[in-house]
C-alpha cells in the first residue's frame, strides 16, 4: 500500500478530537479474505452510511435496520451492518479518518477528491469485471445516456474503481412566486404563457408585496437572498439570486470556455456587474431585505413560512422540502414557478445544463464478493423501482415510498436517473394525473406514485394533503410547465460548462479565500459599502489571490483531457 497522504493524518488528528469513532475491522490489500457470515450464512458487509437528520423513517426503524437491509438480505443473502453513521460534515470526517488510517469498511459512498485517495493508496478494488458481467441492462443504460462520463470519473488506467452517482444539473434557475397574493392583489403574470416572466414583472411584483404586506405581519420584504448571494448549480439555488444574474447573461460560480476555448470565471464578468449594479437598485429602494448579508437559510425559511416573503428563488424541487412548510402552516399559501426572461428583451431564458456525478460507492480492496455492490444496485434501482406491484412484490418500500422516507436510507447513498429523466418522469406523471394518458399504465412505480400525488391534489386542492400539493408543485408546475415548457417552446438558452474531472489542487489551496472575497465583496456592492466602480479591482484581487492559479491549473486538465 503507498503511503497515505500527510493531510489525511493530520484530518485523523483532528477527527480524534472532535468525535469517537467505530471502523471496520478489515484493511485494504491484494489478497482476497473470507466475508465473515452472521448466524443465518448471509455474508456480512460492514459499510459507511451517511445519514439525514429527518429521514421519516417509520418507528422502530433505523438507519442500521430498516427495510432496504431487510429486503437485501432476503433476496441477495447479504447482511449489511454499519460500521459508522454520520451526517453531513460528520460523515465526511468519518471518511477522512478512514482513508488516513488505511482501515475502510467494506462499502462506503466518497467524493471524487477521497476516490483518487483510496485509488492512489491502493485501498479500493476494481469493479470493471463485476460491472461488466452483473449489472443489468438497464443500470448500463442509464449511464449510456450521459455517455458514460460519470464511469469515466471513476475510471483510473482503464480500471472501474467505483459505482458512480448520475446527476444532470439542468435549467433553467426560477423564481416561486405566491400565487395567492397575486391572486389577492389582482397581478397578472405571464401573459403570454410561456411560463417566463421580465425582470420588471418581477421588481414590480416585489414592490406590490412589499407595500401590500399580504399576509399583514408588519414585515413584508419584496426579496431576501442568502450571503453567497449566487449557486453554481440549479439544485443549491435556493433563496439565491442565481436566476436573476442568468436573466443579465451571467453565470456566477461557473468556469466556462471563451470562443476560443479559453476559461474564464462567471462571477467575474460585466454581466455579473450589471446583475450587482441590479441588485443594489433593490435594496436602495427597500425591496431587498434590510438586513441582507447576515440572513442564514433557517431564516430566510422563517420569513418564507410566516408569510414575510412572497418570492422565493430556488430550484425545482424547493416545493419538496422548503416551501412545504409554507403550505403546512398556512393551507392557502400557494406558490407557483417562472423563469425569468433575458433583460435584452429578446425573450429567451437562459440557463445552465451540465452532466455531474454523485457520491462513489467504493468497495474495500480484498472483500471477497465485491459483485455484491452490483447486485444491490440491480435490486434499489432497477428491480424495485420498475415493479409492475410494489405493493404486492414490495410491501415495505412502497409504505416508505408513501411515507416519502428519505433515500438516504438505501445502503447505497447515490441516485440513479437517465440524462434528463427528471423532466421525461414529470411529464409522464402530470399527463397521466390530468387524465390524458392512463395511471395504470406507467410502468415506474416513482413515476406513477407521483403522478397518483398530483392527482389527488387536483381532485381536492383544499382537502389534499401538503407532500401532495408539493409533488404536485414540483414535478408539474416546475418541471412539466417551466422546465419542459421553455424547451418545448424554443427559448431556453442552454448554456454548458466543461466537465474536469481531475482534482484542482490550486482549489484546494485558494478555493476557500477567493470565495469569502467574493462574497463579501458583492455585499459591499449591494449595500453600497463600496463602489461598484471598484468591480474590476476586485477582479483583479481575485486573480492574484488565487483565481489565475484555478483556471491556468483547470485550463492544462481540460487540454489534457480533449
Amino acid at each position: 500500500m503507498k503511503k497515505v497522504w500527510k493531510k489525511r493524518l493530520i484530518a485523523m488528528a483532528a477527527v480524534l478530537l472532535v468525535a469517537p469513532v467505530v471502523l471496520a475491522g478489515c484493511k485494504g490489500g491484494s489478497k482476497t479474505e473470507s466475508a465473515p457470515k452472521d448466524s443465518d450464512g448471509n455474508i456480512i458487509m460492514k459499510i459507511g452510511q451517511q445519514t439525514q437528520p429527518n429521514s421519516k423513517l417509520p418507528e422502530g426503524d433505523t438507519y442500521d435496520n430498516n427495510a432496504y437491509r431487510r429486503l437485501i438480505k432476503e433476496k441477495l443473502g447479504i447482511d449489511i451492518q454499519s460500521s459508522f453513521e454520520a451526517t453531513g460534515d460528520d460523515y465526511t470526517r468519518q471518511v477522512s479518518l478512514a482513508i488516513a488510517s488505511g482501515d475502510i469498511p467494506d462499502m462506503m459512498a466518497v467524493s471524487r477528491d477521497e476516490l483518487e485517495e483510496l485509488v492512489d493508496n491502493d485501498l479500493v478494488a476494481d469493479l470493471s469485471d463485476v460491472y461488466k458481467k452483473y449489472a443489468s441492462d438497464n443500470i448500463k443504460s442509464i449511464y449510456d445516456s450521459f455517455d458514460d462520463m460519470q464511469l469515466d470519473a471513476a475510471t483510473f488506467d482503464g480500471k472501474l474503481m467505483a459505482i458512480p452517482g448520475t446527476a444532470n444539473d439542468f435549467g433553467p434557475n426560477m423564481v416561486w412566486i405566491r400565487q395567492d397574493w397575486l391572486d389577492k392583489l389582482n397581478i397578472k403574470l405571464d401573459q403570454d404563457g410561456n411560463h417566463a416572466i421580465s425582470l420588471d414583472e418581477l421588481q414590480s411584483t416585489a414592490k406590490a408585496f412589499k407595500e401590500n404586506d399580504p399576509d399583514k405581519t408588519g414585515k413584508a420584504v419584496g426579496a431576501a437572498f442568502l450571503p453567497y448571494l449566487t449557486s453554481g448549480d440549479h439544485g443549491g439555488s435556493g433563496f439565491t439570486a442565481t436566476a436573476i444574474a442568468n436573466a443579465f447573461g451571467a453565470f456566477p460560480k461557473q468556469y466556462l470556455e471563451d470562443s476560443d476555448g479559453k476559461l474564464y470565471y462567471g462571477s467575474n464578468t460585466k454581466e455579473m456587474k450589471d446583475t450587482l449594479s441590479y441588485l443594489k437598485t433593490w435594496y436602495d429602494q427597500g425591496l431587498l431585505d434590510p438586513q441582507f448579508g447576515t440572513r442564514t437559510f433557517d431564516d430566510i425559511t422563517a420569513m418564507m413560512v410566516n408569510g414575510e416573503l412572497g418570492i422565493v428563488p430556488g430550484p425545482w424541487h424547493l416545493s419538496d422540502w422548503s416551501l412545504v412548510q409554507a403550505k403546512t402552516a398556512n393551507p392557502n399559501a400557494l406558490f407557483t414557478p417562472f423563469a425569468l426572461e433575458n433583460q435584452n428583451g429578446d425573450g429567451k431564458v437562459n440557463g445552465i445544463s451540465k452532466p455531474s456525478t454523485g457520491s462513489f460507492i467504493v468497495i474495500r480492496k480484498g472483500f471477497e464478493k465485491p459483485e455484491a455492490l452490483i447486485k444491490i444496485i440491480n435490486l434499489i434501482f432497477d428491480e424495485v423501482p420498475n415493479s409492475k406491484d410494489m405493493a404486492t412484490e414490495f410491501p415495505e418500500i412502497y409504505s416508505y415510498a408513501q411515507s416519502a422516507v428519505d433515500g438516504s436510507v438505501r445502503p447505497v447513498n447515490i441516485e440513479l436517473f437517465k440524462n434528463l429523466s427528471e423532466i421525461d418522469d414529470a411529464v409522464q406523471a402530470s399527463q397521466a394525473a390530468e387524465g390524458k394518458t392512463n395511471i395504470d399504465d406507467i410502468t415506474n412505480f416513482t413515476v406513477k406514485n407521483n403522478a397518483q400525488k398530483i392527482k389527488a391534489y387536483l381532485d381536492n386542492p383544499t382537502g389534499a394533503d401538503p407532500t401532495d400539493w408539493a409533488v404536485y408543485a414540483s414535478r408539474l408546475l416546475a418541471v412539466n410547465n417551466v422546465m419542459n415548457g421553455v424547451r418545448e417552446a424554443g427559448i431556453f438558452n442552454e448554456i454548458k460548462p466543461p466537465v474536469i474531472l481531475d482534482k484542482i489542487d490550486a482549489t484546494e489551496r485558494n478555493g476557500a479565500q477567493i470565495a469569502k472575497l467574493e462574497e463579501e465583496t458583492f455585499i459591499k456592492f449591494i449595500t453600497g459599502e463600496e463602489s461598484l466602480d471598484k468591480f474590476d479591482q476586485y477582479a483583479k484581487t481575485w486573480n492574484k489571490q488565487g483565481g489565475t492559479a484555478i483556471i491556468d491549473e483547470m485550463q492544462k486538465a481540460l487540454e489534457k483531457q480533449e
